[in-house]
């Protein structure tokens, strides 16, 4: 027969196990495998052939800012950013990354840092 010491000290090593247990599951952490580095890059490729611009959304409360702007790369280092006057609704989220086809605007800027587009295309893009 167990004691009470016993099936304490038993009890107590299920609870740490269970807790240890839920938080590997609880932290999700993402592994992608070389096959789909691979798939995300093949993606990538057709997405700019196809005329595509990877890019990412922009949120500012800032004055005399545009509210959204989409940040787009110019070479290894250097971003810069286009004022879209007809982003969509279920766009407007910051640091979401896009897929992005637009046309240059030959208007006033809105704001100081990003020129005036207007998008063709737009598609969410995974990362």
């Amino acid at each position: 027969m167990l004691s009470k010491i016993s099936i304490s000290i038993l009890l107590f090593g299920f609870s740490v196990l269970s807790c240890v247990s839920s938080q590997n599951k609880s932290l999700n952490v993402e592994t992608n495998s070389p096959a789909e580095i691979e798939a995300k890059k093949i993606l990538g490729e057709k997405m700019m052939a196809d005329g595509y611009l990877p890019g990412r959304i922009i949120y500012s409360d800032l004055a005399d800012d545009c509210e959204y702007t989409i940040q787009l790369k110019d070479g290894d280092k250097d971003f810069y950013y286009v004022d879209p006057i007809n982003l969509d609704e279920i766009f407007r989220r910051n640091n979401l990354t896009i897929w992005v086809k637009f046309n240059g605007l030959r208007r006033m800027n809105r704001c100081e840092k990003a020129a005036p587009v207007s998008i063709t295309e737009i598609k969410n893009r995974d990362e």
